[in-house]
């Protein structure tokens, strides 16, 4: 794994931490549940981008619409199950903690 892999994933723990707290203190643990899931996912998404990157690079093949397909159907399916689940602030809790992927791509640019 890459340096900049292992800091994109340390700065959604970070990220997904202090947003757990946040939504903790503001909405009790059904909100913070909901980023912890959106964490989670945010981690895997960007396990599984950098695996088709690798495969795409070793190939040297164009990315795969299956692989793009799967991140984003994650992303839904755990939206969908907040909300089916779980409480309003538990949604939003996962689209925050989802949303930790792409901003650990701009905090770890550099």
């Amino acid at each position: 794994m890459t340096d900049t892999i292992k800091k994109m994933l340390k700065n959604i723990m970070i990220l997904g931490a202090i947003e757990i707290t946040v939504f903790w203190l503001f909405f009790g643990y059904k909100g913070a549940l909901g980023v912890l899931f959106g964490t989670l996912g945010a981690c895997i998404n960007i396990l599984a981008l950098w695996h088709d990157v690798k495969k795409c690079v070793s190939t040297r093949k164009k990315m795969s619409v299956v692989g793009y397909l799967s991140r984003y159907t994650l992303s839904g399916t755990i939206m969908a199950l907040c909300a089916v689940t779980l409480p309003i602030q538990a949604v939003f809790g996962a689209f925050f903690g989802l949303l930790n992927g792409k901003l650990s791509a701009f905090l770890s640019w550099r």
